[in-house]
């Protein structure tokens, strides 16, 4: 016994060959991957002449921070990115909220019909967004919110992915706790929130990640919703900066601008990437 207890975690610690070829192409995977953000980082620091020189350079000969002194200067980058920021956030904190009432209700509560609207609420995922595109700004623009943060933020406000991913989670907590929060007097509102978002921080965490990195990422509702620069987002600025550039497409501008949108979700996404990839896994496939 004491002999397998000991081989028991030299065999853990080998890294074979196969665990060698494994990380050489998941790693020229994530190069492959991630090089136009390369190409757009390094690009957004090089001069003019730097950008059009064939053959290219990858990596600047001259660093300039021009780039970025022309992007925010030529276009409202500052007024964007506060209209990124207010249209990710209130979208973000709608869906978790939403989303955790909605969970609570299809894992928790008992109702007639429970499973028929969960399943119709499921069923919605298979709707693409441009199928209901049409309606959606009729609609908005009927009720006199086009070119509105209302109008930015209302269509997304609830998510039915995050319905599911949570009820997910929230089916896997064991019945005994809401039982002993029933005996001890808790009412459905304080056992939602004093006992099952506590221990769902993880899994609503990670969602709360997608739905800001979603929101952020959004281009073609916010494109086609907003018609004046005070109100469009990022990514429709940089678009319609673009346009305003008297030599046309100057790259190195551009990447800049694109490098300052990106930024955001890079930095979301760094930080808390362990805890998105934890707070899926913790949803289980519990049906």
């Amino acid at each position: 016994m004491i002999a397998t207890q000991s081989r028991a975690p030299r065999h853990k610690e080998r890294f074979t060959r196969q665990d060698l070829i494994v990380h050489i192409f998941l790693l020229s995977l994530g190069l492959i991957i991630s090089m136009p953000i390369i190409i757009a980082f390094f690009t957004s620091f090089k001069e003019p002449s730097q950008v059009i020189t064939f053959p290219p350079h990858l990596v600047p000969r001259k660093w300039t921070f021009i780039n970025y002194v022309t992007a925010w200067n030529a276009t409202p980058f500052g007024r964007h990115l506060l209209n990124s920021t207010i249209q990710s956030g209130v979208i973000m904190a709608a869906q978790v909220v939403f989303s955790v009432l909605a969970a609570y209700a299809f894992s928790v509560l008992e109702f007639p019909g429970r499973n028929v609207t969960f399943y119709i609420v499921i069923g919605s995922l298979m709707i693409p967004f441009e199928l209901v595109f049409i309606p959606n700004f009729v609609l908005i623009s009927g009720i006199g919110w086009a070119n509105t943060y209302q109008g930015l933020t209302a269509p997304f406000l609830a998510s039915a992915f995050g319905v599911f991913m949570l009820r997910q989670f929230f089916l896997t907590v064991p019945k005994d706790f809401r039982d002993a929060a029933v005996i001890d007097g808790a009412s459905n509102w304080r056992y939602l929130w004093q006992v099952l978002v506590p221990l769902s921080k993880g899994s609503i965490g990670a969602f709360a990640i997608f739905a800001f990195l979603s929101a952020w990422n959004q281009y073609l509702w916010p494109l086609v919703i907003t018609s004046s620069d005070d109100m469009r987002t990022l990514q429709i600025g940089i678009r319609f900066f673009m346009n305003t550039l008297e030599r046309g497409a100057d790259w190195g501008p551009v990447m800049a601008g694109s490098m300052i949108a990106m930024a955001p979700t890079l930095i979301v996404f760094l930080v808390a990437q362990r805890q998105l990839v934890q707070g899926i896994a913790m949803t289980g496939l519990k049906g």
